[in-house]
């Protein structure tokens, strides 16, 4: 039986997930550059740099709560239930991925002179994303974009081996824990873990969270914060914490 709290997660993504038709303007990767040419500080702008710097003291929770492309995974891995397939060095395509977006935002800024106006609604001026047969389509390419890797390579591959946001997320937590700055973190009491599992599977990041109780370290670049393993415990061994 799913806990309140992942109730409350998965219901979000799932809203999300339906109301992306209208929204995926607002999360556009490439309106924050195409805005940045032209002087204009689109939504996205502001929703982008807020997602890396909320990270420094929340670190990746984004991706558990608030992030469309993981509702549609969250979906594809109910219909599908495919193990992630483990493909060596292929995750370094996000890290890839990431440094060209941040740069051509940059370098987008630069040639368009830096920004003189904000446009919150930026190339959407009905407010909805899909307002049009080519919007729509947009709509259905956007969606494939996490499915098929879930598809070829299971559970949450996309995050896994594509995504360039989750990366931004994991740089400025990383800077956050040098910083040390207090964050919104995962803890483990090792004492009272009976090694049953239960935390490993029910993980939607395929992350050997047993293995990382036992050695009572539970800090993992990969990890979204979703609490998932502690509400699947029986023994209530992981829960939030909050400090250095």
């Amino acid at each position: 039986m799913l806990s309140t709290r992942q109730r409350v997660r998965r219901g979000l993504l799932l809203v999300l997930f339906l109301a992306f038709p209208i929204l995926y303007n607002y999360y556009s990767p490439y309106l924050i550059m195409q805005g940045s040419a032209e002087g204009v500080a689109t939504f996205s702008f502001f929703l982008w740099t807020g997602w890396a710097l909320t990270a420094l003291l929340i670190g990746r929770i984004a991706c558990a709560y608030i992030c469309p492309l993981g509702a549609a995974q969250m979906v594809a891995d109910k219909v599908l239930g495919r193990p992630l397939t483990r493909v060596r060095y292929l995750a370094l395509l996000k890290y890839l991925l990431a440094a060209a977006w941040v740069a051509g935002i940059v370098l987008a800024a630069l040639a368009g002179g830096g920004y003189r106006t904000v446009n919150l609604l930026y190339m959407t001026e009905s407010g909805v994303s899909a307002d049009s047969l080519r919007g729509l389509a947009m709509y259905y390419f956007l969606i494939a974009i996490p499915l098929l890797p879930a598809v070829l390579l299971g559970r949450r591959a996309f995050c896994h081996y594509l995504c360039p946001f989750g990366v931004i997320n994991m740089a400025t937590a990383r800077l956050g824990r040098r910083l040390r700055l207090p964050q919104l973190r995962l803890e483990a009491n090792t004492a009272a873990c009976t090694q049953c599992q239960r935390c490993t599977r029910a993980c939607p990041m395929s992350l050997p969270v047993t293995e990382m109780v036992q050695r009572g370290d539970m800090t993992n670049h990969e990890c979204i914060l979703c609490a998932t393993c502690a509400d699947e415990c029986p023994h209530d061994v992981i829960r939030y914490e909050w400090g250095r």
